[in-house]
C-alpha cells in the first residue's frame, strides 16, 4: 500500500486544492505521456504548439483559452487551444 505524503499549506490554501494538485502530480507521473490528454500545462503548450510564455499569458489574460489554476500551476483545455488554432 502506498503511503501518502501531503504538504501543509502555509498560505491557507483549501485542503481540496492541495489534494487535487497532489492527484494531478501523481497522475502526470503515472505511465507514459499520453498525447491525447485533455489538460495541458504550460510546458505542453510550449512544446506542442510552439508558444512562448508571453503568448500563453496573453491568451489566458484575454480569455481566449480555458484554464484552471491548481496549486500555482495552470492547466489548459486542449480543446480550447485546438479550436483557437483552427
Amino acid at each position: 500500500m502506498m503511503k501518502a505524503h501531503f504538504r501543509s499549506s502555509d498560505s491557507g490554501e483549501d485542503l481540496s486544492i492541495v489534494l487535487l494538485y497532489e492527484i494531478l502530480n501523481r497522475l502526470d507521473n503515472f505511465g507514459p505521456k499520453s498525447p491525447s490528454k485533455d489538460l495541458l500545462d504550460s510546458a505542453d503548450l510550449k512544446q506542442l504548439y510552439n508558444l512562448s510564455d508571453s503568448s500563453i499569458y496573453r491568451l489566458r489574460r484575454n480569455k481566449k483559452i480555458k484554464y484552471i489554476k491548481l496549486g500555482g500551476k495552470y492547466y489548459y483545455s486542449r480543446r480550447s487551444i485546438e479550436d483557437l488554432l483552427k
